[in-house]
Parts: structure tokens; sequence; C-alpha cells
């Protein structure tokens, strides 16, 4: 069994001094006496057998040993205080209002979602759920969301993204009438001989972009029609006006129906991952971490 002799109030209070720079503000801060941080700093560095400090009766400065300690001992003392608030947030029960966006798509159309939200809304009624969908991203931190489901590769940031899984790919459909009569497309490129209808809220709605034998290749459409709902959508090409792209889980439905035909299967690029995002792991609480663990389940689940 591991023993280690060690304070580690000793060592907070060593790196609350680092950090504020000052024994008097470390011991504000800490509410504790000034002579009582002195004797936490002297404490560890007699153990140490070290001078961590080089002290002057205005300033402090950290010395190489002091410095080579902090790196080492700040990471660990901070999986310390993340293990100790697991534990407690294991405890508690989720509460309070839970903030969440996603796309209009997802939050209309994916039976995942609304699922996943039928299945906590009866397991933890204490949360008051409130839901926004945007197509834009949405700042978590200044417009005050705990969590976004968003899909596609994460930019760089200060954010914490959750691989969760995929819903399908984005494929094309259209109605046996409208292929009866305009003929099936072979390849991408014949695309801009037929009616394709597109969804105005993607980024770039007028480029279709698909899988190539060495590079994806992208075919800019002309629009017969442009709107910003799949239902609609979907529901147009089912009348036979035209080729629609759309989500697996829209389509599909159709398709077994009979009301639709994939087309350009063999073109059709890999399934969207999809991700939970929220500020910080460290800081995660109990509401957040339920609704997080539900969406991993379903998503492993189907």
């Amino acid at each position: 069994m591991r023993t280690i002799d060690l304070d580690l109030n000793a060592v907070a209070v060593f790196l609350e001094v680092i950090d504020k720079r000052s024994f008097r503000a470390a011991a504000t801060a800490l509410g504790m006496s000034k002579s009582t941080v002195s004797e936490k700093v002297a404490q560890l560095e007699e153990r140490l057998g070290a001078r961590l400090l080089d002290r002057t009766t205005r300033t402090i400065r950290i010395t190489e040993a002091g410095e080579a300690y902090r790196r080492r001992v700040e990471p660990a003392l901070d999986a310390v205080s993340e293990a100790e608030r697991a534990v407690s947030e294991l405890q508690a029960a989720p509460s309070g209002r839970l903030r969440i966006t996603t796309t209009v798509d997802i939050g209309q159309n994916a039976p995942f979602f609304a699922e996943v939200l039928a299945i906590y809304m009866q397991r933890y009624p204490a949360v008051e759920i409130h839901v926004e969908l945007f197509d834009r991203r949405v700042n978590l931190v200044e417009e005050g969301f705990d969590l976004a489901i968003r899909p596609g590769a994460m930019p760089d940031s200060t954010l914490v993204a959750q691989k969760l899984g995929s819903v399908g790919t984005m494929r094309l459909y259209a109605s046996p009438a409208y292929l009866e009569r305009k003929g099936e497309p072979r390849s991408p490129a014949e695309l801009r001989e037929h009616h394709c209808m597109i969804m105005t809220s993607h980024p770039q709605p007028r480029v279709w972009t698909f899988r190539g034998k060495r590079k994806p290749i992208a075919i800019d459409v002309r629009p017969h029609l442009a709107i910003n709902g799949f239902l609609v959508l979907r529901a147009v090409a089912e009348a036979g006006a035209g080729i629609a792209r759309l989500p697996e889980y829209l389509g599909e439905p159709s398709v077994q129906r009979g009301a639709l035909r994939s087309i350009l299967d063999d073109f059709a690029l890999p399934p969207t991952h999809w991700y939970a995002v929220y500020p910080s792991a460290r800081n995660l609480s109990p509401k957040v971490r339920a609704f997080v663990t539900l969406l991993e389940k379903k998503f492993r689940t189907g």
C-alpha cells in the first residue's frame, strides 16, 4: 500500500502564495493568518529539504526548485480536487435549470433527441429543461447555455467536445415518379441537369459534396427550390418535384413506404459524428453529466 506523509493543505497554501504573489493576499484568500501561511510553507520546505520561495520585505520569488515542484504538484492537486468533486456529484441529484441548444433539424426531426428528453424528464423531475434550436454556432458561455449537441469536427477552443456517435449520413432522394420522368443520375455531375432542392440553413446550401475515389467531389447545383425545413423538403420530393438531400433518419422511412428512392448511394459521404459540447469538464454539474450519459447510451444502443 502506498503511503505519503504529505500535508495537502500545505501544498495548497504554497500554490496560493505563488498565485497571489503575496503571503498576505494568500492568507486573505484562504481565510488564514499570515503567520499560519508562512508556517505552512516553511513546513513544506523543511519536509522537502529545499527552499521553494525567496522572500524579501516586499516581494517573493519562486526558486528553481519551487518552480519544478509547482509544475508537478499542481496537476496532481487539481486531480485530487476533481476526484472529490466527482464523488460529491455522484451523491447529488440533478436539479435546477438545464439550458440545451442544438440544430433546428436535430431538435425538430431526430428521434433520438426527443427520446432522450423524455427519459431525462421522467428520471429527473427536479430539472427544468430549456431547449433552444439554432442553425448558427452558439457561444455557450456568453449566451448562458449548459450544453450543446453539434455535428461535425469541433474547431480548436476551450470547450469540451465529447464524441457521441453518428446519426447517419446525408443522402439524395427522389420519388419513383420523378425518376421515371427525368431519369436517374448515375454520377454527381449529372445533377446539374436535374431539379435539385436545397436546405438553406446549411453553410453552403448550393454545394453538394460527395465521396470520390481520391478526394471529395463538390457539385454546385442549381436549386429549383430553396427552403429551410427538411420536412417540407421531403414532402415536396415525395410529390415528385425533384431531388432532395436529406438525413438518412428522415429519408429512409419514406423509402420503406415506397414514396422515395435513394440515389447515388456509392457517392454518399461517411456518417456525420455528433458531439456533446460543454464549457468545462472540471465544473460539470450533475444535471449536465446525467444528460450526456443518456445521450451516450442512446448513441451506443441506437
